[in-house]
């Protein structure tokens, strides 16, 4: 299984130093550990790195939508999710993961959404698009309770514990956290009624 995640920003140097794009470079890494994965982000120059077990892909030149930086769009982000399995989009209320969730939809793939708080102009001004994601998965019961998903079954609270212990400085000059197979495990536990293929965590 291959899976994708689709973040907005790249954490550290040449991206933004913000809590939800350490959240999701953290747990790609993480993830990269059990299964292929890849984390896409947007910025001003094409590039293809490796960190550890995990690929990162930055879309050189997006559109950046009504010139919001924090909302880029590029087509070549089609090209890559059709090579994913899962996508896992952080920031529900941007253009790129509408697109996304559409785009993963109609080709067969599993599409999930963490919203982090950020946004721009979107789809989901107009309509919501909750239904277009197989499931959400918040990092708190808080966070359920906000977005209006306490009662929707396929809103999950996975949380986002982490530890310090053993940090490195990878990822293009950013101090990541490093996850606990624990942690990624009870994610997968979790998530398992909307993902049945997660995969199985190693301690």
């Amino acid at each position: 299984m291959r899976v994708v995640h689709v973040v907005p920003a790249r954490f550290g140097r040449g991206g933004i130093v913000g809590g939800a794009e350490r959240y999701a470079c953290e747990l790609a890494r993480a993830m990269a550990d059990v299964v292929p994965t890849t984390l896409v982000t947007f910025g001003d120059e094409n590039a293809v790195e490796t960190c550890g077990a995990l690929r990162l892909r930055t879309l050189g030149h997006p559109w950046y939508v009504r010139g919001q930086r924090c909302n880029p769009i590029s087509l070549r982000l089609f090209d890559v999710l059709r090579q994913a399995d899962v996508v896992h989009c952080h920031q529900q209320h941007i253009l790129a993961s509408s697109l996304a969730a559409l785009w993963s939809r109609a080709i067969g793939r599993r599409v999930f959404v963490s919203d982090l708080g950020g946004g721009g102009w979107d789809l989901s001004a107009y309509l919501s698009t909750d239904a277009w994601f197989h499931g959400h998965l918040h990092l708190s019961e808080y966070s359920r309770r906000v977005f209006g998903h306490r009662g929707l079954a396929r809103a999950h609270v996975v949380g986002g514990s982490s530890r310090t212990k053993g940090c490195t400085t990878c990822c293009a000059g950013c101090r990541p956290m490093c996850r606990s197979r624990s942690w990624l495990r009870d994610l997968r536990n979790r998530c398992a009624p909307s993902l049945s293929r997660w995969p199985q965590a190693r301690t």
